[in-house]
């Protein structure tokens, strides 16, 4: 890691590290929505649970977009998103997405009233299945590709992506079906409930040691996180109440609806959480090397 430090500059002509600012709070929420949703529709699939499909699919296909384009600046040229699947993991996550709105929604028909063969349901789910995966994860590898943010450029970000993806949806799910699902069921999703919070833990705890490391801008990024202005975010709704009080209040095994209500709540402030000051405490790199300067 290079000892040289800087500070952080806005539009200052110097060296320095400079923060992210075309992604914030619209783009997160649109990530978030995107993240939950394919999340609950992934787990509510194999537990054919209509009510968690329809909302994962409406919270996806519906509420993820209005805050997309709420965030383009040119909402006419978003077709152009998708035309460069061969390397770009933007245009892989719009294909998912239109693979999970449309394969997502014939399987729900097809669960409801069996209009399919059973090679052809088969071949549905896994169509919808696949969009659901790919949505919940092309953020991570959207932000691993970002060598010049530390913070970002992490093989952690995909995983970090997916597990809260699959955290939100066996939260919700719980939540929507409490009441309706099979004991066992029930009993299982909650075990899985906190296996993910304890991954999410470890993965968060592995990200930061990691930009830490990396250069003197991921060190930087960290202080921030931990002892500058997004330490309340950080500290306060990511580690405190998503993960420590969501996982503490999980352990009671508790089924009321309000201790459900609450878990759920905790969770996804720490998944929205996470995601504003991924955005909001991203600095690029300054763009002179030391022996430049």
């Amino acid at each position: 890691m290079s000892s040289r430090t800087y500070d952080i500059v806005g539009d200052d002509f110097r060296v320095g590290y400079r923060k992210q600012n075309a992604w914030g709070w619209k783009i997160a929420l649109a990530f978030f929505f995107g993240d939950v949703g394919a999340g609950t529709f992934f787990v509510s699939a194999f537990y054919d649970y209509m009510p968690g499909l329809i909302f994962g699919w409406i919270l996806t296909t519906f509420f993820k977009p209005t805050a997309l384009f709420m965030h383009l600046g040119q909402p006419k040229r978003f077709w152009r998103a998708i035309t460069n699947l061969r390397t770009a993991w933007i245009s892989r996550g719009v294909l998912g997405a239109i693979l999970f709105t449309g394969f997502g929604f014939f399987h729900m028909i097809n669960l409801k009233w069996a209009v399919f063969g059973s090679f052809a349901g088969g071949l549905v789910f896994f169509l919808a299945m696949l969009g659901c995966f790919i949505v919940m994860i092309y953020l991570g590898y959207v932000l691993s590709h970002s060598p010049s943010i530390p913070l970002w450029n992490s093989g952690l970000m995909p995983v970090i992506c997916l597990v809260y993806g699959l955290m939100g949806g066996v939260t919700v799910t719980i939540l929507f079906g409490g009441n309706s699902l099979d004991p066992s069921a029930l009993q299982m999703l909650k075990t899985i409930e906190l296996i993910l919070i304890g991954i999410t833990a470890v993965s968060i705890v592995s990200m930061l040691h990691g930009a830490a490391y990396q250069s003197s801008t991921g060190m930087a990024t960290i202080l921030q996180l931990l002892f500058g202005e997004y330490a309340k975010w950080f500290l306060g709704y990511v580690v405190l109440v998503g993960i420590i009080g969501a996982g503490l209040l999980a352990l009671t095994g508790s089924i009321s609806v309000f201790v459900l209500l609450l878990v759920a709540v905790m969770e996804l402030i720490g998944d929205f959480g996470l995601k504003m000051v991924l955005f909001k405490s991203a600095l690029y790199s300054p763009p002179l090397t030391h022996s430049m300067v």
